[in-house]
């Protein structure tokens, strides 16, 4: 096909899309006339469109409807977010939708103070538009805008009253906006959740629910494609009835894939296409036309049209795709006087280049100018090179989907070197992670043969080098991939998706409150990114005193205190290895089981196996070579099933090791069978009543299995206490706190036959329950938390350690003593797996390149 003239398709107007009803669409009228049908669900709750467009209305009448002005509002997934949103387009406030705190207060700095009589009658709605924040461009859109591209992706979507969306995608993102705004106008409803599509509370709640729809951007399919080859099939929930693509180009074997997909578990694929300047879509490809034809974008939304205008230098048949529709922005933003403007884009050239097949349908073949997509957002490689020129800083930029190269020169190096400078001036411009950033100096510039300066060659170079000049303390991502290896969807994964457990956790906290201050009391279930914009919004503070520390943490540190005492002689308080089953328990609950769905999950169940077993193995073996005493039985870990009677004799020193390890490998093995993931994700807090009552059968010896000889010592009868701990972290009500607790005293309570040794277990368990944080003297944090991560490897090495001290030192200070080298054990240990971990990570480089894996 030749385009020595324009070639023009368009679509028809929306079935939907009868006079009047986009200028209805989203009023308060229209959210009544839905009644009593669910409109969004925020946790447990459902709010119907009758009681939307009441709070609406209070909150219209809250904030008074005299003076016009914009309204910057953070684009979180809640319900309050969603009452400002709508309150404001009903007034006729311009919303600015933020990406965060920092990313609000920006913009208020900039439009929050524009008078009344300097917006646009029309303007109803400013969004960023690329990955830059300084300088960035907001698209202007009005109400129009917004409601006409809501109801033609219902229309091409055939979205009923009956369907149901969840937010997967960010509300300040224009696609994940377009989901609300689609699903509101025609009645149907929007389930509310922060959780990533890894996280197993996501999929929870699609079941619950009865989610209809998923939307999804290229990294949303990667990440589920991950999980079914683990066996996870995400796709296969029996409620989705259509599911979206948007946010970059899949391959076509990929979209071929979905929709075998579809066609399997019964769901339609589209794939769509658009940006945020025509409010959302443009284009969509049906599911039909994507079994012939993966690799195209379909044809114009309803309502909409597009031609292909002529490009010089263009191949034949090729030219760039320019769209108009009533969807098309108003135009850009960049200073309160752009908000005076009216339209000034009757139509929108994209800058994406494409062709008609056969079909007649549309395919992307590259792009006009320099502009890349990273994680969904668009940034103009010039812009940000002016961006940076306007800092003194002369570079050149590149990237692709993977990220962003910035590169200068610097004549005095020799060689390609970490440029911190550059990185961090450039981290200032963009709002993609900054591990999606490589800076570099160069001494010269690498040419191609045609003299044009070598990017690729620089990106190769820069991402090679960047990589491994990023410092252990540099950024949250930074501590994630030292602690807990390489994050590759900074968006969605978390501590816990990334298979944390108990021992890194604590390390990871020390790591962390250096960057954020504070913790959140959830954070391993927040994304890297979300932590990584807490960090940028923390501003340490010396003079503070007093800060939080976990619970589970002080009682860690606490509890290893406890059993050296007692077994020292210093002061006899038993009962801190128990205790310390009740933390085990937790912590499964809140790291294994909270990432029993995600990709590679059996592995990391026994990296944490064998971050136990390998240095109990180890230890026990050497005194074996060294002095003797111990049996084949308690170099395997299986002595507590087949050691002898007699404690000293059998050595049953390390019971708790072997508790541990049998413990980790009887959930893992339990939880790779789907259903049982399925129920306990299903019902928490009851699945884990239920652990609690098998483990009580044997706690009261209605079910007795083995000898009854040193019982208390035994996987099978103290499993009670890891199941309390357990259900102690699933517990979300005050109800089921009360009931734990009275499990957990009805547990304790004759155990031993020493009420002091019950009571304190009974108490620090409440404390576990009752207690996520407790006050402590910021100079008593890092030695507790240091103590809480030396923990096991204090256990393991004291017996043999305290002897040492207690002949020539006094028992206070040999206490000091043993705990030190205890940690000092955990230290050099845990360095020695860092360097292996650097070293294997190393090994796997091809050709300069990092490569990513878990360990």
């Amino acid at each position: 096909m030749s385009l020595d003239e324009e070639f023009r398709v368009s679509s028809p107007a929306p079935s939907a899309y009868q006079p009047g009803v986009a200028l209805n669409a989203l009023t308060l009228k229209q959210l009544r006339s839905f009644g009593a049908r669910p409109a969004v669900i925020a946790g447990d709750r459902v709010i119907a469109f009758d009681e939307l467009a009441e709070r609406i209305d209070d909150r219209i009448a809250e904030r008074g409807t005299n003076q016009r002005h914009v309204e910057v509002i953070v684009g979180r997934p809640d319900l309050e977010t969603v009452v400002d949103f709508l309150a404001a387009l009903n007034i006729g406030n311009p919303v600015a939708l933020a990406s965060g705190e920092v990313a609000a207060a920006q913009l208020e700095t900039r439009f929050g103070n524009t008078e009344a009589g300097d917006i646009h009658p029309d303007l109803a709605l400013l969004m960023s538009t690329s990955g830059t924040t300084g300088k960035s461009k907001l698209v202007r859109l009005s109400k129009t805008a917004v409601t006409s591209n809501a109801i033609a992706i219902a229309d091409y979507l055939a979205l009923g009253t009956d369907d149901r969306a969840i937010t997967s995608l960010p509300l300040h993102y224009c696609y994940g906006l377009s989901v609300l705004t689609s699903h509101l106008a025609v009645g149907a409803s929007v389930v509310l959740t922060e959780n990533a599509v890894v996280d197993p509370c996501f999929w929870a709640a699609v079941d619950r629910w009865d989610v209809t729809g998923l939307a999804g951007v290229p990294y949303t399919f990667e990440l589920l494609d991950r999980q079914r080859a683990t066996g996870v099939e995400r796709l296969a929930a029996r409620s989705l009835r259509y599911v979206t693509q948007a946010g970059g180009r899949l391959d076509p074997a990929d979209v071929d894939h979905l929709v075998r997909l579809g066609d399997q578990h019964d769901f339609d694929m589209f794939v769509m296409y658009g940006q945020t300047e025509a409010t959302a879509r443009m284009a969509y490809l049906d599911p039909d036309a994507a079994r012939t034809w993966p690799g195209s974008i379909g044809r114009p939304i309803p309502g909409g049209a597009i031609e292909l205008r002529p490009v010089q230098d263009a191949e034949p048949g090729i030219g760039e795709i320019v769209y108009s529709g009533p969807n098309v922005m108003m135009g850009y933003a960049t200073c309160p006087e752009d908000l005076t403007r009216g339209h000034e884009f009757p139509d929108l050239p994209t800058g994406d280049l494409a062709r008609i097949n056969d079909a007649g349908l549309l395919e992307i073949t590259g792009r006009v100018n320099r502009t890349v997509k990273v994680h969904g957002l668009r940034t103009d490689l010039d812009q940000l090179e002016a961006d940076l020129a306007d800092r003194g800083i002369i570079a050149r930029c590149a990237g692709d989907d993977g990220g962003l190269v910035i590169a200068r020169l610097d004549e005095a190096i020799e060689s390609v070197t970490h440029d911190t400078e550059l990185l961090n001036a450039a981290a200032q411009l963009v709002a993609i992670p900054r591990a999606l950033l490589a800076a570099v100096s160069l001494p010269a510039w690498p040419r191609t043969l045609s003299g044009k300066i070598d990017l690729p060659s620089i990106t190769t170079a820069a991402r090679s080098i960047s990589r491994a000049h990023v410092g252990p303390h540099d950024t949250v991502q930074a501590v994630f991939e030292l602690i807990v290896g390489p994050v590759r969807a900074p968006t969605t994964q978390t501590f816990a998706s990334l298979g944390g457990d108990s021992f890194s956790y604590v390390e990871m906290s020390i790591r962390l409150e250096e960057l954020i201050g504070r913790l959140p009391v959830d954070w391993h279930l927040q994304s890297v990114s979300k932590l990584t914009a807490l960090a940028n919004e923390h501003e340490p503070d010396p003079t503070r005193r007093w800060v939080r520390l976990d619970t589970s943490i002080a009682i860690r540190a606490l509890a290893i205190v406890m059993i050296v005492c007692t077994h020292m002689g210093l002061y006899r308080v038993p009962g801190g290895a128990h205790t310390l089953l009740l933390v085990l328990g937790y912590n499964i609950a809140r790291f294994q089981l909270s990432s029993a769905d995600t990709p590679g999950r059996l592995r990391k169940v026994l990296g944490t196996v064998a971050r136990v077993a390998v240095p109990t193995v180890a230890w026990i073996g050497m005194q074996m070579l060294l002095f003797g005493g111990y049996s084949l039985g308690a170099l395997f870990l299986v002595n507590n099933y087949f050691g002898s009677a007699w404690r000293r004799n059998g050595r049953w020193e390390y019971w708790y090791f072997e508790t541990f390890v049998q413990s980790i490998i009887v959930i893992g093995l339990l939880f790779a069978i789907p259903v049982v993931r399925q129920a306990e994700r299903r019902a928490p807090f009851e699945f884990a009543l239920g652990v609690v009552a098998i483990t009580l059968l044997f706690r009261f010896q209605i079910i007795e299995l083995g000898d009854s000889y040193n019982s208390m010592f035994r996987p099978h009868t103290v499993a009670c206490f890891i199941a309390l701990g357990w259900a102690a972290q699933r517990a979300r009500q005050i109800w089921q706190g009360l009931l734990v607790t009275a499990l957990l005293a009805v547990t304790s309570v004759g155990y031993f036959d020493q009420v002091d040794r019950e009571w304190r277990i009974i108490l620090l368990g409440a404390a576990l329950i009752w207690l996520p944080t407790i006050p402590l003297p910021r100079l008593a944090v890092r030695p507790i938390s240091v103590i809480a991560a030396a923990s096991m490897h204090i256990f393991l090495v004291h017996w043999q350690v305290w002897p040492v001290f207690t002949p020539w030192l006094d028992l206070h200070l040999a206490l000091v003593a043993t705990i030190a080298t205890g940690v000092a054990v955990w230290w050099t240990f845990d360095r020695l797996c860092s360097k292996a971990r650097q070293h294997r990570r190393s090994a796997l480089r091809p050709h300069g390149q990092a490569t990513t894996f878990a360990i």
